[in-house]
């Protein structure tokens, strides 16, 4: 079985993995409607699940009005979850959306998450029609019970008790506040408002022992147990951990009635063909690998380590017990979240255990309350305190030096030689366990020999730490410069000889919260915690949005920023002041910038070109910052949304020279760069950040054909993702996330 599962995972990775680094994954039917179109569509509801204050509705067999036949699975947000049940033929009309694929690095992937579900596109829904309604289905009861214990939980707890237990016993997560999710993910704790293996075993295992002792038959007990565990997998959402964790539950149970040995590897291995038949995809996602990596450490790495190191000592078994699932799924969080928390062993040692008492306590709440609120809020108290522990338990290991380390997004190769290492290791140490019980057993007297053996299996626990070395981010050359794909915006990160960082802009128009979904992300992926400096262009949205986002994490201790630097004008607007506010309230250094001002690192430099610090401008984009980015032989020009008199005056300055990469003006629009600008620069390569679809027609054809005049490569976000430039000064190499 484990052969045939690990067939299965190899033959997926080779059919799909190309793809899926490409971004080419979708299929044609993935990508033809138009993004952003309003249109109606009509097809059948299957399912329905919470969505903060929305309701998500899954349509299948979905075809929209005007098109072709196309048949689509689409899932729609909507107000009102009374409009329709599932089981219903609707029609609907709203705005259609394509699924985001990965433009960014540490960009959530929506289009590969939503791929494993076979969800098509997502859609705001604004105006339902029920085609043809049919008898309440199973389904539908189970949501609606659902959703009355949902807020059955609030009725009885405060918001925060009452999201949290949703999330635990009801897998609604949406609810829960954004500061408690990063407290219980940055702590290493958040599998404990997840549900997996850990709530199943509470609750279907221990059903199934209170009718075994009631009915003594395993028939019974099993089956019931099975129909209970399925019908909870229903009501709280079906998750892939729960999946695994019922897919195995279950078969535990058969393997007592038969009176079998229950192979905890067979069973995982079933689990995960059985979940892959489903969908291939869901080997991609980070809660498929977690949720199997950490039952892999239980089984396989654990055991070796209690045997080798733990001896009869209850604690030390605990200890190194979760530390086999340390070593084993610390690859997949870095990889995912990019961050390790260094006391999340500790903590779970201790919280772990506790969490049983949550979840029945929560349990016996809910089941109370359909005869008294009061009551059921009583037997709930063990939760409420255990849970406000748990929170300050995860806020005093943040608080403690170096409780999280910021080591970025691991190497695909540095996984594999941990993993090679991790595997070497543990086979030895096995070797190491067998022979030592064997001696014992034999009762010779070769402590020499045993001494031996516990050196080893010390040497091989320290090359398991060593391997960590791998998983830290490596840079291949001084001069890193990445432009993200901010949509309709700009944001460009300059990292220099893997300890200085600077930013240049940082927003967007049509990206809610880009600094949230794209800029932190991409900055935490790297590994970067301090950034030097943030060079602001000028002070529209779409260059200063995502810095905004920025300066709240730096007020919560999340980055540190040493400089922001501001283009010195005259005549500053509302939105410049905000900012130097907003700035100075963080507590953060500014530096006011014009022509000839130079600032040195090193080998890098920063010569500031523009603006005049008494011009006399009319527009925002006129006044933008301009600089020339210089380190040994490779030249960079940022020119913000120069244009217009601020353009003319940077022409007649006699500052500009040939330069190695221009990043174009104003996202490439036709009225900056004209040709005498560009004649002057030849640039050998051309960025453009501009965002799908837009509706300023950017870049612009008169742009690019001055651009082409000049033999000049062109890299544009809209179509090749983030664009990063690597340099050691001398020579240069491209890279583009989405080829």
């Amino acid at each position: 079985m484990c052969t045939l599962a690990l067939l299965y995972i190899v033959l997926i990775l080779i059919c799909t993995s190309a793809d899926i680094r490409k971004g080419t994954f979708l299929t044609s039917a993935e990508t033809a409607l138009e993004d952003g179109k309003r249109v109606w569509v009509y097809g059948e509801v299957i399912n329905k699940e919470l969505k903060g204050e929305n309701f998500a509705i899954t349509l299948q067999h979905a075809k929209v009005v005007g098109s072709n036949n196309q048949e689509y699975k689409i899932l729609v947000y909507f107000q009102n979850s009374n409009s329709c049940q599932i089981g219903d033929k609707i029609k609907i009309y709203g705005k259609i959306r394509r699924l985001q694929i990965s433009t960014n690095k540490g960009m959530f992937n929506s289009a590969l998450y939503y791929k494993a579900k076979g969800i098509q596109y997502t859609m705001q829904g604004n105006e339902i029609q029920v085609l043809k309604t049919k008898r309440l289905a199973i389904q539908e009861r189970i949501f609606r019970f659902r959703v009355s214990l949902y807020e059955r939980l609030y009725q009885m707890f405060e918001e925060n008790t009452a999201t949290l237990l949703g999330a635990i016993l009801l897998g609604i997560k949406n609810d829960i506040a954004e500061e408690t999710k990063e407290l219980y993910q940055r702590a290493g704790i958040f599998h404990l408002i997840s549900i997996s293996g850990l709530h199943i075993s509470c609750i279907g295992l221990a059903l199934y022992k209170i009718i075994r002792k009631i009915s003594g038959s395993f028939a019974v007990s099993g089956i019931t147990s099975s129909i209970f565990l399925i019908f909870y997998t229903v009501l709280s959402g079906s998750s892939v951990s729960t999946l695994r964790a019922v897919i195995m539950a279950m078969i535990m149970m058969g393997a007592w009635y038969l009176g079998r040995t229950y192979d905890i590897l067979s069973s995982l291995s079933l689990a995960a063909i059985l979940i892959l038949l489903e969908s291939p995809y869901y080997l991609y996602q980070a809660g498929f690998q977690l949720s199997f990596g950490a039952v892999l450490g239980i089984c396989v790495v654990a055991p070796k380590l209690v045997g080798a190191f733990a001896g009869e000592n209850s604690i030390a078994k605990a200890f190194f017990s979760n530390l086999g699932i340390q070593f084993t799924t610390l690859p997949l969080i870095l990889y995912y979240y990019y961050e390790i928390p260094v006391y999340s062993l500790l903590l779970n040692l201790i919280l772990v255990p506790l969490m049983s008492l949550v979840v029945f306590s929560g349990i016996f709440s809910l089941l109370l309350s359909f005869l008294s609120i009061p009551i059921g809020r009583f037997l709930g108290g063990a939760a409420i305190l255990l849970l406000f522990f748990y929170e300050k338990a995860a806020t005093l290991t943040l608080k403690l030096p170096n409780g999280v380390l910021r080591w970025g997004q691991p190497s695909l190769g540095g996984i594999i030689i941990y993993y090679g290492i991790l595997i070497v290791a543990i086979g030895s140490i096995e070797r190491m366990n067998q022979k030592k019980q064997k001696i014992l057993a034999e009762e010779k007297h070769a402590y020499g020999v045993k001494g031996m053996e516990d050196n080893i299996n010390k040497i091989c626990f320290l090359g398991i730490f060593l391997a960590c070395i791998f998983l830290k981010v490596h840079k291949s050359e001084p001069l890193r410069i990445t432009m993200l794909d901010v949509g309709q915006g700009d944001c460009m990160v300059l990292e220099y000889e893997q300890k200085e960082v600077y930013l240049v802009d940082g927003g967007s128009s049509d990206v809610k919260q880009v600094g949230k979904y794209r800029i932190v992300p991409f900055l935490k992926s790297e590994g970067i915690r301090k950034i030097q400096g943030i060079f602001i262009s000028h002070m529209d949205s779409d260059h200063i949005s995502g810095i905004k986002e920025l300066l709240e994490y730096e007020q919560k201790g999340e980055f540190q920023i040493d400089t922001v630097y501001l283009p010195d004008i005259s005549g500053k607007d509302e939105a410049y002041q905000e900012m130097e506010t907003l700035i100075s309230q963080s507590g953060i250094p500014i530096v006011y910038v014009a022509r000839n001002m130079i600032l040195q690192s090193g080998n890098l430099g920063f010569q500031i070109l523009q603006p005049l610090q008494l011009g006399n401008y009319s527009e925002k984009n006129e006044t933008s910052m301009v600089f020339n980015l210089k380190y040994k032989e490779f030249s960079m020009l940022f020119t913000g949304d120069i244009e217009g008199k601020g353009e003319a005056e940077l022409k007649s300055s006699g500052l500009l020279e040939d330069i190695t990469v221009l990043k174009a003006a104003h996202h490439g629009s036709e009225y900056t760069m004209c040709q005498e600008t560009l004649n002057q620069i030849t640039p050998e390569v051309t960025l453009i950040s501009c965002g799908k679809d837009n509706s300023y027609g950017h870049p612009h054809k008169a742009l690019l054909e001055r651009i082409n005049n000049l033999n000049s490569q062109i890299y544009v976000t809209m179509n090749d993702g983030a664009i990063t430039v690597e340099t050691d000064g001398l020579h240069m190499v491209i890279y583009e996330k989405c080829k």
